[in-house]
């Protein structure tokens, strides 16, 4: 297997989805469980958005609360087309994403990440820091849609099919996507690293949908 190569568990893509259905099920039925889904998920989306808004955490916390408010306001009409509800959360927080930056302003620019999110121990050489850093702004240089496939594929472990969800584009096209992202890095001989890219901190809130649900 090549240092570019990578295959998600599609295993527990598959347990993910079961487990899913029976806690939207219960939350369709008493929409107070919807709260279950919000404790298993909410730092994932918090960190995906966490990613892409330059670490602004309190902007991160914001908008995943806006992402969690538009699930559950449509979780009446949720319906299960095969893919994880995460992957349905992220979709709705590109979106989110999306509408945020055309109001606000444009994507932060690389000089303006203040920390190389990635797990670097002590006893590592620093060359390997080096090589870690190369990596992280690389990925910053890639066109945003190619840095979005880069970090789901290899920092979330997703199947192209779900990213292509998420993303808006078919299953080939996110493979053509990733094929090409990673020509732009094969400079780079740490591309697996992107797997130790560590999460920032998020403590549990309260979730607004739930406040608003109770008015």
């Amino acid at each position: 297997m090549g240092c570019c190569r990578f295959e998600p568990n599609l295993l527990k893509f598959r347990n993910m989805k079961k487990s899913d259905i029976k806690l939207v099920e219960n939350a369709k039925k008493r929409p107070e469980e919807y709260e279950e889904l919000y404790k298993k998920y909410s730092t994932d989306v918090f960190n995906f958005i966490w990613y892409r808004v330059g670490h602004d955490k309190e902007l991160a916390e914001d908008l995943m609360q806006e992402v969690f408010v538009r699930a559950f306001a449509k979780l009446k009409k949720f319906q299960n087309r095969g893919y994880s509800y995460r992957t349905y959360l992220l979709t709705i927080a590109k979106n989110v994403l999306v509408n945020y930056f055309k109001k606000k302003k444009p994507i932060l620019g690389l000089d303006e990440y203040q920390d190389i999110p990635i797990e670097i121990t002590q006893d590592q050489e620093s060359n390997k820091k080096i090589e870690a850093g190369n990596l992280w702004r690389a990925v910053q240089d890639l066109s945003h849609t190619e840095r979005d496939v880069i970090l789901m594929h290899y920092k979330n472990e997703m199947p192209t099919k779900d990213i292509g969800r998420v993303i808006g584009k078919s299953t080939n096209a996110i493979k053509i996507i990733l094929s090409r992202s990673r020509k732009k890095l094969k400079e780079n001989p740490r591309i697996n690293d992107i797997l130790n890219y560590s999460n920032t901190s998020h403590y549990y809130t309260n979730p607004k949908f739930l406040k608003k649900n109770k008015k």
